[in-house]
């Protein structure tokens, strides 16, 4: 099955080698819990749980909150969950806690996008065991992890666990790796060893243009010349495990990529 983003790019989704809650949003039929409520127990578990700080600190660590709060409600409904139910579940408000106390610590937008995807996806996938555990982790690395950093995850996942059965010429690879380093933008290429010992890569011995040829049915000479160099230096011994396949997932939706289904490749 393939899904396309705006950028083009296009994507075969199976395994390869303190505002009130008015401002939540949109109306929708509730069965269970209201967008509301949630709000509610959302800020009720920082408030009750994040350390007392001095009166500015605590102002921006409650904006923050907020922030949070409403970005991360909004993100749920975008999914069509109706029932909130599930944020009064422990095992839930136990990650939720940690994304909120990271993002009231260091409070970048690239996290507060990050983090709030990743918490929706923990709700919509409440129910598959080894997907929850995974992004359970991964909302705790999230905050140890630079954008550059993301953005190697984003772009080393979608060079070595996918492919899209509509390249037939290398202008259209030429077009869809391009299309990719446009997406992701700076990558930190030295910080494989790092991202390694945090549990986002695992050993996959990688020569990113010999799989790209092998893939598509072209010689390794035709796409060594079309290859943007951002590509050609994935090249090396690891791949992305389930941790760094949710981030890389996750980071490129932020940055309006591809929008995939990470049940195909965690499960």
């Amino acid at each position: 099955m393939d899904d396309s983003a705006n950028t083009n790019i296009e994507v075969n989704q199976k395994a390869a080698p303190g505002s009130n809650a008015t401002q939540i949003g949109q109306q929708i039929n509730n069965y269970g819990m209201t967008p509301e409520q949630a709000f509610q127990i959302v800020m009720d578990l920082f408030n009750q749980n994040f350390p007392k700080l001095q009166a500015l600190a605590k102002e921006t660590a409650e904006k923050r909150a907020n922030e949070f709060c409403q970005e991360v409600i909004q993100k749920i409904v975008n999914n069509g969950i109706q029932d909130f139910s599930s944020l009064a579940d422990p095992d839930v408000q136990y990650i939720l806690y940690e994304a909120q106390k990271n993002y009231a610590r260091f409070g970048t937008s690239e996290m507060l996008s990050t983090l709030t995807e990743l918490i929706a996806k923990r709700v919509v996938h409440d129910n598959e065991f080894i997907l929850k555990v995974t992004i359970d982790k991964a909302v705790e690395i999230a905050s140890l992890l630079s954008p550059e950093q993301l953005n190697y995850l984003s772009l080393l996942f979608m060079c070595t666990r996918t492919s899209t059965t509509s390249i037939k010429t290398l202008e259209s690879l030429e077009k869809y790796l391009k299309g990719l380093v446009a997406i992701v933008g700076i990558v930190d290429f030295s910080s494989s060893d790092y991202l390694n010992m945090l549990g986002c890569l695992q050993i996959g011995i990688y020569d990113a243009v010999d799989r790209l040829a092998s893939r598509y049915n072209f010689s390794k000479q035709e796409v060594e010349k079309i290859c943007p160099q951002q590509i050609k230096k994935l090249s090396g011994s690891y791949i992305t495990s389930h941790i760094g396949t949710i981030l890389a997932i996750t980071n490129l939706e932020a940055h309006h990529g591809p929008k995939l289904d990470p049940k195909i490749w965690i499960r």
